[in-house]
């Protein structure tokens, strides 16, 4: 079973609590009483002292450190002439300390006396005795010192044992009470401690756990200067850390992602691209075969089916011929195998020469260009003169073979976000959705049986896209409600 910080933290310092407490009691009622008696030994031993030095320096006023000895220390004092004669007495006092007047009571009265007159050989001036007796008088114990004071005074005093176990037993009982109180007030304080204690490491826990699982957003800010606040910073700046140099791998990941994709399709483009080849080269190989064929085994006699022959060889090698050439000049732009050579010219002004060349092939389709410079005719672009005149022919002749029923088509020039747009529209149907992107890619063919009549190639659009690249210009196309818009992008001089 798991056991939580805070609960460890508590329990251990709860116990010391209360292994504390119940040392302190065990300790008060063993040994507290002989620690008493031992005061009271010390305490005996040092009002001795303080009599005896009074005696012999300030006799006059001795029977003020007397009374004081009896009052504050709790101690009875007997004095005894060398007669033992009685001339002090706790509770009777002389009248003088110097023996004149002894006090007239009996010495057989005294059950002190009589033990100070018993042990008068044991006493020598500097070394007291101290011992412990039983007064049947006071019937209790005693803890005694018989001394000598100066040279002609016999002294004893004594305390009962009795209140030092008094004393020993309120300690005792005032402990119990006191450590009731510490285990529940000791208790409380722990729990609040623990608490703010665990709380931070509580915490960074959760912090740990969401970066277990790269959730980076929760932050530390306890802001204690200890040292879970140091680890907390710690904890911070391996967060922004751990953070940083994630991202940085997932944006290497998704770029490799991404290069790995982009393998995949320039290897399905390969394989798109040899089978399109293949597929486009095997019709006019195979009608040049066959007419090839038919003339060599002189299947028509007659001078014009053999012309005619000749003239369906000639026009299938011209296809293959141009279909050849738009493949390496793709290759060449797609590779970077050319150099632009850019020059500054009027964009209106090569819009007007290609129209002048194409304006036959717009009067078989009979149709009239229509050119709206919106008032930019003087406008000087930085391109690829001989570039962008093939981009503008590749979609003006993609617009007439595409014409409708309308047969109209127009070409303008704008500027847009700091470029020279150049757009070609046509009348005609729109282009599918799902195919607006495919167009650009070399071969594809919306509809091929259309494209094939005209003897397009499917690589015009591929042509324009690596151009445009080339430049480092933007191009699209959009269908219009009644037609489809091509454009380009250009960049002013």
């Amino acid at each position: 079973m798991k056991i939580s910080l805070k609960t460890k933290l508590f329990s251990t310092f709860f116990a010391l609590i209360i292994f504390s407490v119940i040392l302190t009691l065990v300790l008060n009622s063993t040994i507290l009483e002989k620690y008493y008696y031992n005061e009271k030994k010390d305490t005996l031993l040092k009002s001795y002292e303080t009599i005896q030095e009074a005696y012999e320096n300030d006799a006059d006023n001795i029977m003020l450190d007397i009374e004081k000895i009896e009052s504050l220390r709790g101690i009875i004092i007997l004095i005894l002439d060398k007669n033992f004669n009685i001339v002090y007495q706790s509770m009777q006092k002389s009248v003088d300390i110097k023996l004149k007047k002894p006090l007239p009571i009996p010495r057989e009265q005294i059950f002190e006396s009589r033990v100070l007159y018993e042990k008068r050989n044991e006493i020598h001036p500097d070394k007291p005795v101290i011992e412990m007796r039983y007064s049947k008088r006071m019937d209790s114990n005693f803890i005694s010192l018989y001394g000598i004071v100066g040279e002609d005074l016999y002294l004893y005093m004594g305390t009962p044992v009795e209140a030092i176990r008094e004393s020993a037993e309120i300690a005792t009982k005032f402990s119990a009470i006191t450590g009731v109180l510490t285990i529940v007030l000791g208790g409380i304080i722990i729990l609040l401690v623990t608490s703010r204690v665990t709380k931070p490491i509580i915490k960074l826990n959760g912090i740990a756990k969401k970066m277990a699982v790269l959730d980076f957003s929760e932050k530390y800010d306890g802001g204690s200067n200890d040292e879970i606040g140091d680890l907390g910073e710690s904890i911070n700046s391996l967060t922004k850390q751990l953070e940083q140099s994630i991202g940085e791998l997932r944006e290497a990941n998704n770029k490799l992602i991404e290069d790995i994709e982009k393998e995949r399709q320039i290897d399905e483009m390969r394989k798109e691209f040899i089978s399109n080849v293949s597929h486009e080269l095997k019709t006019p190989i195979a009608l040049v075969q066959g007419y090839a064929e038919g003339l060599k085994l002189n299947v028509n006699d007659d001078e014009e089916n053999k012309n005619y022959y000749c003239e369906v060889i000639i026009d299938e090698a011209n296809k293959m011929n141009s279909m050849v050439r738009k493949l390496l000049e793709l290759s060449e732009l797609e590779f970077n195998s050319i150099s632009l050579d850019r020059e500054k010219f009027c964009i209106c002004e090569l819009v007007g020469n290609v129209l002048k060349k194409s304006s036959i092939m717009a009067a078989e389709k009979g149709t009239e260009v229509i050119f709206n410079s919106n008032g930019n005719e003087n406008i000087q672009i930085n391109a690829d003169y001989y570039l962008t005149e093939q981009v503008l022919m590749n979609y003006l002749s993609n617009a007439v073979n595409h014409l409708d029923d309308n047969k109209k088509l127009s070409i303008e020039v704008k500027i847009i976000d700091n470029k020279a747009r150049v757009e070609v529209y046509n009348s005609g149907e729109n282009i599918p959705e799902d195919a607006l992107e495919k167009i650009w890619m070399s071969f594809y063919k919306v509809d091929k049986a259309r494209t094939r009549a005209y003897g397009g190639t499917g690589l015009g659009l591929s042509i324009v896209k690596a151009i445009q690249k080339a430049h480092n210009n933007k191009y699209g196309t959009a269908n219009m409600p009644d037609g489809v818009c091509f454009w380009f992008d250009t960049d002013l001089s």
